[in-house]
Parts: structure tokens; C-alpha cells; sequence
């Protein structure tokens, strides 16, 4: 029974790093689409992602199912068994070992460079809309609180609550 509990990991582990080549794929547009300050693409990318990943949970789900079920014939928990300790007892298993930990490594070195391309994008927000409105400090005071009359500046954008 072992032989088609593996075989039925090994081919969801198959689809997982299918999934995870489109999803690399999309994550390099994405970069593309960040560079150009493409709005419209970016959005479109983000949908897609979110398919992918209800699609990866799924598959998640029943990794689970097909670990604990090979976990209880070898007497293991499932949340205890790795796949490389898997990979040893079925060597068919080492192939997709390696591929899943190559196109994860790489999805997570382009998530990695999205995200500080992300955050250099709104460092340069924030300092646009600090020279537009010329505040110095955060606005977001008290409402009850009055400025003195003299602190007061007229800006292009107020912000005040």
C-alpha cells in the first residue's frame, strides 16, 4: 500500500512545483511590471497570483492527507516527517525533492527583490506627499487637541482629522 500512497505524493508534489514555476513566472513580470510603475499589470499579475495560491492550498491540503497516511505506516506523525527523510526511505521521491527546493529557493530570492522594490516605491510616496502637504511630523493628532493659531500652516493637502 506504501507503493501508491508515494505515488500519489510524488505526483502532488509534481503539481506543487509546476505550481510554483508559474507562480516564479508571474513573480518575475511582476518585477518587470514594478519597474515600469505599470499599475494595470501589477493588478492583473495579483489576481492571477491569488489563483495560484487558492490552487496551492489545495494541493497543500492533500500533501497532508497523503503524509499522514504514509506517516502512519511508518509509525511517524506527519508533521515530524521532511521530505528528505522521506526521499530516503523512497528514493523515487529525491528527484522531486530537488525541483521543489530549487523553484521555491528561486521564488523566494524574486519575492524577496519584489518586496524591497515595493517598499522603495512607497518610501518615495511618502516623501512626495510629505513635500506636497510640507509636513514635518505626522498630522494624526487628537481631534480635541487645537493647534495654536501660529503652528498652523495651510497646505495643499490637509490632513488633519
Amino acid at each position: 500500500m506504501s507503493e501508491v500512497l508515494v505515488r500519489n505524493l510524488n505526483e502532488n508534489l509534481k503539481s506543487q512545483v509546476s505550481l510554483y514555476e508559474k507562480l516564479d513566472s508571474l513573480e518575475r513580470n511582476k518585477q518587470k511590471a514594478l519597474i515600469k510603475n505599470d499599475i494595470a499589470e501589477i493588478e492583473k499579475i495579483t489576481v492571477q497570483q491569488e489563483r495560484l495560491l487558492i490552487e496551492a492550498s489545495r494541493l497543500e491540503k492533500e500533501r497532508l492527507l497523503w503524509a499522514e497516511a504514509i506517516g502512519g505506516e511508518l509509525g511517524r506523525v506527519p508533521q515530524d516527517l521532511t521530505l528528505a527523510e522521506l526521499a530516503e526511505h523512497f528514493p523515487v521521491l529525491e528527484g522531486v525533492r530537488l525541483d521543489l527546493d530549487n523553484v521555491i529557493g528561486r521564488l523566494r530570492e524574486i519575492h524577496d527583490i519584489n518586496t524591497k522594490l515595493l517598499q522603495q516605491a512607497m518610501k518615495i510616496v511618502e516623501f512626495t506627499v510629505g513635500l506636497l502637504t510640507h509636513q514635518e511630523q505626522n498630522t494624526y493628532t487628537h481631534p480635541k487637541r487645537k493647534e495654536p493659531e501660529e503652528n498652523r500652516r495651510l497646505h495643499l493637502v490637509d490632513w488633519r482629522i
